[in-house]
């Protein structure tokens, strides 16, 4: 936590700084922080196949949701996910993993 308090304060003096930027919440739009993060990870984009499995949209390569991930702990399969990285184990596990819409991977792919 002492982390992501560092990376916001800097985010705050950029924001204020060089940019002269007014600082704003998302409050509870989480649809816009979703899409945010689809902008930055839509290669890394993945379609579901089954429960937790999925494939990736690039290479076509079964990854399944970690076993830590809060989506597999809830036990809800959105259609169309975006991730941060793959570990691999006996299997190539997603992590960081964030639902989001497929409109808006069509809107930011190349």
């Amino acid at each position: 936590m002492h982390k992501a308090c560092e990376v916001r304060d800097q985010l705050v003096d950029i924001l204020n700084g060089s940019l002269k930027l007014e600082l704003k919440s998302a409050s509870a739009d989480w649809d816009s922080i979703r899409q945010c993060i689809c902008s930055a990870y839509f290669h890394q984009a993945a379609r579901v196949k089954s429960l937790g499995e999925y494939n990736d949209l690039r290479t076509g390569m079964p990854c399944h949701l970690h076993l830590t991930s809060a989506l597999y702990v809830m036990g809800y399969t959105p259609d169309y996910i975006v991730y941060h990285e793959l570990v691999f184990t006996s299997k190539e596990y997603m992590q960081c993993v964030t639902a989001v819409d497929p409109k808006w991977l069509a809107e930011m792919g190349p």
